[in-house]
């Protein structure tokens, strides 16, 4: 099979002691996930535009065999 592009990201890029990671089709579809934990995990109701903006700059590409 091949491989599919999935976008991923990885919490600890932001908080180097959380370990969460997630990977998604999209970025859309990543960020939302990533906010989601960002509220329950974190306790960021609320997520600043620059904080928004530094997790999208982490999110990357990675292949994904299917």
């Amino acid at each position: 099979m091949p491989d599919v592009e999935y976008m991923l990201f990885c919490c600890r890029d932001l908080e180097p002691q959380c370990g969460f990671r997630v990977q998604a089709k999209t970025t859309e579809e990543t960020m939302e996930h990533a906010r989601a934990h960002m509220a329950s995990e974190h306790g960021m109701k609320e997520i600043s535009r620059e904080t928004e903006t530094k997790m999208k700059e982490k999110i990357k590409p990675v292949k994904v065999e299917e």
